[in-house]
């Protein structure tokens, strides 16, 4: 097996417990400190909105595209740049000041439709708006409609080869990354004959950009959102502390255990605020992963104090605890490090909707590591000292 530490004798339940637990203490009060002050920078999940998703064909300009959606009146916007810069896509986030908009269509609905037009140059809005079709925005359905519908005084193509067509037009926007960039490239497909290729110049624009995903999650839905999340952590942690009080017998532990837990999670909720990064479901889903994982090191270090006090009976709880710690220290740190690694990896290489979820993950899995040594185990040996063996010993 492999060995971090060989035949590891830290002195880590000493006076040296004190300062650590004077960090923890620190850590907490600035995590609570900028969940109070700064507060969560809500995603559409909880805020309520609608969020909209655009590729653009050329590189975005960020005030540009504010000062045009600020002109439209749509409400509190935030506009943030998504992927690697060359992919020229941006995230739209409108806060629901009102009533819920209409059904989405194909467009997203009332709201993303706005979007959109408030985004679009005067010149497409013309052109689109006397009827010509924007060929980076149609569906596949528009778009064989379109082709179907021949000019008056000719002789229109049998509809089924005019859907085949329409389905490889769509097909190839979306191989290259939802976008036409020229007609060219429309009238080298094969299938596109020259009189298509004179409606498209004719009847057709290329829109500057293309939709990529809607979401809209009414005000109502995003507070029972947050409620409900509030009451899965509660819920967890109070499920947590019965079973290591039945685990070990001593409601000592259990409490030593939840109050690490609510340490790990507060620091990490907090991160979350003093970096305004996006609070949204999957980062509750880190959040309970993160008290998973913390739990199932404190267990470890846990059982094995409480094999030792019964091996060692006559030695010095404070000792028996430092031993087990340093018994069980190379399976946390080894663990520990293998699980930061793969989260590292899904911060650096996952994108942007993954990052908040793996930054919560990464700043969970340090100090859940942390807390079962310096919180839970130096809890219980300040229990022992004040409050006397009948306390902890399990």
């Amino acid at each position: 097996m492999i060995q971090v530490f060989h035949n590891a004798n830290f002195r880590l339940m000493w006076r040296v417990k004190w300062g650590f637990m004077a960090f923890s203490a620190l850590a907490m009060t600035v995590a609570f400190g900028a969940m109070t002050v700064k507060g969560f920078n809500y995603g559409i999940d909880f805020a309520g909105g609608t969020a909209v998703q655009i590729k653009f064909r050329e590189r975005p300009r960020v005030e540009e595209l504010r000062a045009a959606l600020e002109a439209a009146n749509l409400g509190d916007i935030n506009i943030q740049r998504i992927g690697e810069p060359e992919d020229n896509e941006v995230l739209i986030r409108v806060e629901q000041t009102g009533a819920a908009p209409a059904t989405a269509g194909e467009e997203g609905g009332e709201i993303s439709t706005e979007i959109l037009a408030a985004l679009r140059s005067t010149e497409q809005k013309n052109t689109i708006g006397a009827g010509a079709l924007d060929l980076n925005m149609a569906s596949e359905g528009r778009l064989s409609e379109w082709l179907q519908s021949a000019p008056p005084g000719t002789t229109g193509a049998p509809a089924a080869d005019m859907a085949a067509l329409a389905h490889d037009l769509v097909e190839y926007r979306n191989e290259h990354g939802g976008l036409f960039h020229d007609m060219a490239a429309i009238a080298a497909l094969p299938g596109v004959t020259p009189e298509i290729v004179r409606r498209l110049e004719e009847g057709a624009v290329l829109g500057d950009f293309t939709l990529r995903s809607v979401e809209f999650v009414g005000p109502t839905a995003g507070r029972e959102l947050l409620h409900n999340t509030g009451l899965a952590i509660l819920g967890s942690s109070l499920g947590i502390l019965i079973y290591v009080w039945v685990r070990f017998h001593r409601i000592a532990w259990g409490i030593a255990a939840l109050i690490a837990l609510v340490h790990d999670v507060s620091i990490a909720a907090g991160a979350m605020a003093l970096t305004g990064k996006e609070f949204s479901l999957p980062v509750v889903a880190a959040l309970l992963t993160i008290l998973g994982y913390s739990i199932n090191d404190t267990i470890v270090v846990f059982d094995r104090i409480r094999e030792n006090l019964r091996l060692y009976r006559d030695h010095d709880f404070e000792e028996v605890v430092n031993a087990s710690i340093n018994q069980t220290l190379s399976r946390s740190v080894l663990t520990s490090f293998t699980v930061f690694v793969a989260v590292t990896a899904l911060f650096l290489y996952g994108g942007d909707k993954l990052n908040p979820l793996s930054f919560c993950l990464m700043v969970g899995v340090v100090f859940g590591s942390y807390s079962s040594i310096f919180v839970a185990s130096a809890l219980l040996v300040v229990t022992y000292k004040y409050l006397g063996a009948r306390h902890v010993k399990a």
